[in-house]
């Protein structure tokens, strides 16, 4: 039977949860996951006063990271225990500093929250992320209909993920001015798009995608000619809902506003890569899928650093680290010089 919450700890919690929140301007979904590790510490601690904190709650923490388990029953993977134990180190060195705490826990206890070396550099690494060829993403569009309004929405949601690889929240934030066809150029201004950090993007279309170029255009023209809409309304509008005397209710155009969450459009990426006959890899993957071909094709490191700012990245390695790996193959043709070929000879 599990203890009931200590009220002291869930004060001291709700505290610190403010400090990351307006100090540290920690954003909703990072404070769930924070909040998140410091309950699993405390349910684990048994709802031990915080106050009379010791080390070896913090080494016998981390003996328990490594033999828990995740939701699916597979060992909680490095990256995971790291951000809890992250969370942990902060909330130590935090408490430290606060009332009634100080003397107990000093600023060098935080440190045993901290993950073995081999451990650590196993959390860095970068995960092999799945993304589609650009082929596949040439193919997972052509073959999406054209035939419904909403068909030609959809079409243009892969159209614009195929072209930039914005983020999905950014997408279903846009509004039709911030797309310049002309300039080929999305333009997302984090006064009313929903980009990572606030930060400012300006995104250029990328080449090699002209059909996703002209299902952009033809969802554009449809919008200022049959919808009537204008430079401030949503690019991707939200399909509206009627009552049905069938089924109860059924799709009845759009409704003049973005979508409440980035569910839909998820849904229209995953039901277009089934079609046409390819694994579902996500909105996210298209920017892997432009990270990635950059890195093999570009011509000099100014392209490289253009395709980071097109993907909103402040530096180029995190473009990359994150998402420009290059499979082994190719790693052994830059290194060696052989190709496929060479080695079956």
């Amino acid at each position: 039977m599990r203890k009931r919450p200590n009220e002291q700890n869930e004060r001291i919690k709700r505290r610190f949860m403010e400090y990351r929140k307006h100090a540290r301007q920690l954003s909703e979904k990072s404070l769930d996951k924070e909040l998140a590790a410091l309950e699993r510490f405390d349910v684990w601690n048994g709802r031990k006063d915080f106050a009379r904190f010791h080390i070896e709650w913090a080494m016998g923490f981390r003996a328990h990271l490594e033999q828990a388990r995740a939701a699916n029953g597979k060992p909680l993977g490095k990256s995971t225990t790291r951000a809890i134990i992250a969370t942990l180190r902060e909330f130590t060195l935090w408490l430290s500093q606060q009332d009634g705490y100080r003397s107990r826990i000093k600023p060098g206890d935080a440190d045993y929250f901290r993950l073995s070396r081999r451990d650590e550099a196993e959390a860095r690494a970068a995960p092999e992320r799945p993304a589609p060829s650009v082929r596949q993403a040439r193919r997972t569009l052509a073959m999406m209909p054209a035939v419904s309004p909403r068909d030609l929405r959809d079409r243009a949601v892969v159209a614009l993920l195929c072209l930039t690889g914005i983020r999905v929240s950014a997408l279903v934030s846009l509004r039709i001015k911030h797309v310049d066809l002309a300039e080929k150029s999305v333009t997302q201004n984090p006064r009313e798009v929903a980009t990572k950090f606030g930060k400012r993007i300006e995104t250029f279309f990328a080449k090699g995608f002209d059909e996703a170029e002209a299902t952009l255009a033809a969802w554009l023209a449809h919008l200022d000619a049959v919808e009537l809409y204008g430079p401030d309304d949503p690019l991707f509008p939200a399909t509206a809902i009627a009552p049905s005397a069938n089924d109860g209710f059924r799709a009845s155009g759009f409704v003049r506003r973005p979508w409440r969450s980035t569910e839909s459009v998820r849904k229209i990426v995953r039901e277009a890569f089934e079609a046409a006959g390819i694994p579902n890899y996500g909105p996210h993957a298209f920017r892997h899928m432009l990270a990635r071909d950059a890195a093999k094709n570009a011509k000099s490191v100014a392209e490289l650093v253009a395709t980071s700012q097109n993907l909103g990245h402040t530096d180029v390695l995190t473009t990359l680290r994150s998402y420009g790996q290059i499979d082994r193959d190719r790693q052994r043709t830059l290194i060696t010089g052989l190709t496929d070929e060479d080695v079956t000879e």
